[in-house]
């Protein structure tokens, strides 16, 4: 387990809505205003965290052992609106991020006379979108599609093309209480597995200032407004993140996927100055249940490391 120190989180909200009737966008986009800040126009995250030790395994073998000593991400984001319509938008997700390694230590597992080394690497990781959103109603209720094409890759080149289509339909929307279900089907040989259900329900309790909000398989958390302009929320999210690394020796690929998997465990505080710009404090726990590093383009399931 990790312990994460999230250090300051920046989010420019410049938020661009048509000035209309309600419509079925309107309603259907107000049950997930608070539930996706990465549709935010930019987002400029650090996140560091503390020391740990690490063991890994090579072909199902016992490879090294050592510590982390550092690590920290650096992501930047931008989300634009290309065409936005009553019923239907093309948007546009530009990412970067920044990661680096600092190990000390390392020891062989397969050799226990080789010396101990101290090492550091540095990953980017670039990606692009292209979404399609549209609004309707199914069973006379707000219903919202989503289909996505990503490229992604390194500051060196373009390493893959995948893509995802997702639909979430609102069950339920009152003023406390709002239940929706979908499903996500990803188009990505990688993923382990090739559609997931999903399920969202926010309730706010009754002569209370907290709030539940509950996302299947993303996040269970609780949250409620502090002082005047800050939000306090406590729970756990499951994160992904990864990115390419390029091997330049005898018997292996040339190019390979990390992929790790983590739940974040803690608190965050937010506080909004003014309309355009939020900024969140975050620490807690990071148990990371699965990372690993696979030939690019293969699952995630034929790792190597």
């Amino acid at each position: 387990m990790k312990l994460k120190f999230l250090l300051l989180t920046f989010l420019f909200c410049l938020v661009a809505n048509a000035q209309e009737e309600p419509t079925i966008k309107e309603n259907a986009t107000k049950a997930f205003t608070n539930r996706f800040p990465s549709t935010r126009l930019f987002d400029v995250q650090y996140q560091q965290y503390l020391p740990t030790d690490f063991d890994s395994e090579l072909f199902d073998a016992p490879f090294e052992e050592g510590e982390i000593k550092n690590h920290n991400r650096l992501s930047v984001s931008a989300n634009l609106p290309i065409i936005m319509k009553p019923k239907w938008n093309i948007t546009t997700s530009l990412r970067y991020r920044y990661e680096s390694f600092e190990t000390s230590d390392v020891a062989s597992r397969i050799n226990n006379t080789a010396p101990l080394y101290d090492r550091k690497d540095d990953f980017h990781y670039l990606s692009g979108a292209l979404s399609f959103t549209y609004f309707s109603k199914l069973f006379n209720k707000p219903f919202i599609y989503n289909a996505s094409v990503i490229v992604d890759g390194t500051e060196k080149d373009a390493e893959r093309i995948k893509g995802f289509f997702g639909a979430t339909l609102i069950l339920k929307k009152t003023e406390r209480t709002t239940i929706g279900v979908g499903l996500i089907v990803l188009v990505d040989p990688t993923s382990p597995v090739p559609a997931a259900p999903t399920f969202m329900m926010e309730h706010k309790f009754e002569n209370s200032p907290w709030t539940f909000d509950f996302i299947l398989p993303q996040r269970l958390m609780f949250k409620r407004e502090l002082f005047k302009d800050g939000r306090l929320s406590l729970g756990s999210e499951l994160n992904a993140n990864g990115f390419y690394t390029y091997v330049n020796q005898p018997g292996f690929a040339k190019v390979y996927d990390y992929r790790v998997l983590e739940i974040n465990s803690g608190l965050t505080y937010e506080h909004c100055f003014g309309k355009s710009i939020i900024a969140s404090f975050r620490a807690g726990f990071a148990n990371v249940f699965n990372s690993r590093i696979s030939e690019r383009g293969e699952n995630t399931n034929d790792y190597i490391y």
